[in-house]
């Protein structure tokens, strides 16, 4: 019986969570600093709806959620990722997937006092990835990297094979 009354509470909470129509902001201006953060809910909106959705549904929408993300990013001065491109292979075969790798960064540092640790950055992103990969596999080509990065997460050792590449790449 508690096992029912969990699955329609999680429905109904999932219900309301998808019937909310997600507007991509638009003639946002970033003038200051303050700007900036007062549009980190509409960020937060933006990446949550960018990784739920998949890869074949609004298309259209998703540029200009990217769009946004990406003029939001490059201006704001709260949050800054260092991205390795070690750790990004898998962006020559499905370009598509730096957005949502992008996401995972952002949020990680949004969601942790604007985080500036590259390697715990990282693995968000990784982990986002991963995560987005499995949910939109119909629309994505196979990828050995990231289902290595799959098995690194399952063993617990995704975190030191990042840091071992970010300090790889430091020493270059």
């Amino acid at each position: 019986m508690k096992k029912i009354i969990l699955l329609v509470i999680l429905g109904v909470f999932t219900f309301s969570l998808y019937g909310q129509e997600y507007i991509v902001p638009k003639n946002v201006k970033f003038e200051n600093k303050e700007d900036y953060a007062a549009s980190e809910p509409q960020v937060k909106e933006t990446i949550d709806w960018m990784l739920v959705t998949s890869l074949g549904k609004e298309p259209n929408k998703r540029t200009e959620a990217n769009a946004f993300l990406m003029m939001w990013l490059t201006g704001t001065p709260n949050v800054s990722i260092n991205v390795n491109t070690d750790l990004l292979p898998f962006v020559k075969k499905s370009p598509e997937l730096l957005m949502p790798f992008i996401a995972g960064c952002v949020r990680y540092s949004l969601d942790n006092n604007y985080s500036k640790d590259d390697v715990q950055i990282n693995k968000a992103g990784i982990e986002t990835i991963v995560a987005f990969y499995r949910n939109n596999r119909g629309y994505l080509k196979k990828d050995d990297s990231i289902e290595k990065y799959e098995k690194l997460m399952g063993k617990g050792k995704l975190e030191e094979d990042i840091s071992k590449r970010i300090e790889k790449t430091k020493k270059k």
